[in-house]
């Protein structure tokens, strides 16, 4: 699995919280300060490195660690970010210390940062107060920091990272999407709207790439009927480290109206129609149609690929 490294200095807290959202979202992770980094470390595959900008400045110790490891930064996948009030002025700092280090970065983002007077230290309280009347700025609290831009970017690392799994054949994936899907029987469905979230352990067959599941109804269809996208899990028990097996399904759900489609799935079921009609509820079939497999399988891993494949759809 390929393992993302958070690098921070964060001197009132910003940072900080950013580099733990930002290690939560891409993990497996780890996140630390320069200060705590271990040379074990360098066998991250992704790096991702973050500094508040103090003064229009990024901070020393950042711009000290990327000199001080540039033999082993060059080969890896790495994105910087800064937390601040300026993100013209971030990002212009981002480019300096990314041509510093003489690499093309993934990944570059300034995240609004905090200027909070009473947290600030004797030393940064006069500077501050200095710097902010050179620039004609009034000497009060700020606040742009948002947990929800912080995480758009986390998620948007994520989806950068997968680009560099080493990938099984598209062919190759699917037979093995397939052979799971079709050797299990049960899943967790999620749907929600809203403040609504539901999971249902609920059967399921696969048949013609799509999942089917006959259901009774219940209070999933307060969500299906207002949000059709869905996640399901199938997965096995974990026997260790080394024998995991699971997916993860996003798509989309519909509910078959059609009697064609809904009379094939009984056969392929193997119930009777007629004994379905003479039920005295009304059974619900849905279809998930997905968009994206998630396909976790240690096999992989032993075969030489990462043990994560994607497959989109």
């Amino acid at each position: 699995m390929i393992r993302t490294l958070v690098l921070y200095y964060s001197k009132y807290g910003s940072t900080k919280n950013a580099a733990k959202i930002i290690a939560q979202i891409n993990g497996p992770a780890m996140y630390c300060t320069v200060d705590e980094f271990k040379p074990e470390y360098k066998e991250f595959e992704n790096i991702i490195i973050g500094s508040p900008l103090l003064q229009e400045k990024l901070e020393p110790s950042i711009i000290e660690f990327v000199g001080n490891n540039k033999d082993w930064l060059k080969d890896k996948a790495v994105s910087l970010f800064c937390t601040c009030l300026n993100k013209n002025g971030g990002l212009e700092q981002l480019r300096i210390l990314e041509n510093f280090m003489g690499i093309k970065t993934v990944s570059m983002k300034a995240i609004g940062g905090r200027l909070i007077i009473d947290q600030l230290d004797e030393t940064d309280h006069e500077l501050i107060k200095n710097f902010l009347e050179t620039v004609k700025l009034p000497f009060e609290d700020m606040d742009f920091y948002n947990d929800e831009e912080i995480i758009q970017y986390a998620m948007k690392l994520k989806h950068l990272s997968e680009k560099n799994f080493v990938q099984l054949d598209h062919d190759k994936l699917k037979i093995a999407i397939d052979e799971f899907l079709s050797s299990h029987n049960t899943c967790t469905l999620a749907t929600c709207h809203f403040d609504s979230v539901r999971s249902t352990p609920i059967e399921y067959n696969y048949y013609n790439g799509f999942l089917y599941l006959l259901t009774e109804g219940g209070e999933k269809f307060a969500n299906l009927l207002l949000n059709k996208n869905v996640s399901i899990s199938v997965y096995e028990d974990f026997d260790g480290m080394n024998n995991l097996k699971g997916m993860q399904i996003t798509g989309q759900a519909s509910l078959i109206e059609d009697d064609e489609e809904f009379n094939s799935l009984l056969e392929f079921k193997g119930l009777n129609i007629e004994f379905m009609k003479s039920m005295p509820v009304k059974m619900n079939m849905i279809k998930i149609i997905p968009d994206k497999i998630e396909f976790l399988n240690s096999k992989f891993k032993a075969d030489g690929y990462n043990a994560k494949q994607i497959y989109n759809l």
